[in-house]
């Protein structure tokens, strides 16, 4: 039958067994059926949110959302135990993008599920559970290149040269350019790790030599100085900054640590005091006897370098950390160093010795190694320059 609408409002109507599925109310198109989710702004930890959009569907429907995390230019955000209170039922959230990615980074956090039965207008979220590490920044100024030496090795040709590198414990999002690194760091003090590195030359007798400076100990490659050492000026800090702990960085230990201890940020400068590398090797190598000879009793080590007494492996004027071994069951000793046998006979012998040239010889004991076969011996100086020498003998 008809109905009239005159001035009254349409409140609701019925048509048969099926309900109004959609109506204009003024001009807009409304569909009862539909469901609407809106955000405010999510809070939480004192971090930056962007405000989720808003969303229409028909309940149970499958949903999608996403917002953005961020915290100051210092903070690295990580997922933690992320909670997001105040999701209508059917809804869960997660972080899905962007955690610990460096200092300033964004999380993306996706919301997903089905629409829910009702509508949830203005929904308030609250964030918990993300964790917060604020870093300081630093820089850290530092010799770098490469050094070549002026003079030749022993034998007139190839010299090696050496090169350096700085790098900080627990630093994220470094940047590293000529002689200078950036970076950042959870809190200080941090251990500073200066290193060189350097080529290798082949020379007769020689398998590897490192440079060295023959500066007040005679014996060093780069003599380092921390603030505390104050020796020279050759270590230059500013005064938000400085670096603790000094020490001697050799060619054979290739690298040294300091602690960072600046409280607030700041520069700090590493340099070295290198001044004329004199260019000269130092080697390590059998006098005797020859490879393969049949269980030597001894053998002597020889040094390859540049006046031996005063700058090198042997001088007195340093201490050389030197290890020997021997394989396949054979035991040996440094004599007249080491207290005569059998107490010291071992497979592997380190001293630090500060003797002069020579320092002796290795004796050997075949007791524990097999009847027939090979050894090999290896001996190394590590520090304060590095050379290793190695030979296989027969048994």
């Amino acid at each position: 039958m008809p109905i009239k609408i005159s001035a009254e409002s349409l409140s609701a109507i019925k048509l048969g067994a099926s309900d109004l599925s959609a109506a204009y109310v003024g001009d807009e198109r409304a569909f009862p059926n539909d469901i609407t989710v809106s955000y405010v702004a999510p809070t939480g930890q004192s971090l930056t949110y962007t405000t989720p959009a808003t969303l229409i569907g028909s309940p149970g429907a499958t949903y999608t959302q996403t917002f953005t995390i961020t915290g100051s230019s210092l903070q690295e955000l990580s997922t933690g135990s992320f909670a997001c209170a105040g999701l209508p039922a059917g809804l869960n959230a997660a972080v899905t993008a962007g955690s610990g990615s460096g200092v300033g980074n964004t999380l993306t956090v996706t919301i997903s599920g089905t629409y829910p039965n009702l509508s949830s207008l203005n929904t308030a979220l609250t964030i918990s559970g993300i964790s917060i590490t604020t870093y300081v920044q630093y820089t850290i100024n530092y010799d770098s290149g490469t050094i070549t030496p002026t003079d030749n090795c022993t034998g007139g040709s190839s010299t090696n040269t050496l090169s350096y590198s700085v790098s900080v414990a627990n630093a994220i999002s470094v940047t590293n350019g000529s002689g200078t690194q950036t970076g950042y760091v959870p809190s200080f003090p941090q251990s500073v790790t200066y290193s060189l590195s350097s080529d290798v030359v082949s020379l007769t007798l020689i398998p590897e030599v490192r440079f060295y400076t023959a500066g007040s100990t005679g014996c060093d490659i780069c003599t380092l100085y921390a603030d505390n050492q104050g020796a020279n000026g050759t270590i230059q800090l500013s005064t938000t900054g400085n670096l603790t702990g000094g020490g001697t960085l050799y060619a054979g230990s290739t690298s040294r640590s300091w602690y960072l201890s600046l409280t607030a940020g700041g520069t700090s400068t590493i340099s070295s005091n290198i001044s004329t590398l004199y260019g000269q090797s130092n080697g390590l190598y059998f006098t005797s006897p020859a490879a393969n000879t049949v269980r030597p009793a001894n053998i002597g080590i020889g040094q390859n370098g540049y006046s031996p007494n005063l700058y090198g492996f042997f001088s007195q004027l340093c201490a050389k950390t030197f290890t020997a071994s021997a394989t396949n069951g054979v035991r040996l000793f440094f004599h007249n160093i080491q207290s005569n046998p059998p107490d010291n006979w071992a497979s592997s012998q380190t001293i630090v010795y500060s003797g002069g040239n020579p320092y002796g010889s290795l004796w050997f004991d075949y007791n524990a190694a097999p009847s027939t076969g090979t050894f090999t011996v290896t001996v190394t100086c590590s520090s304060p320059v590095y050379a290793t020498v190695t030979r296989t003998f027969n048994l």
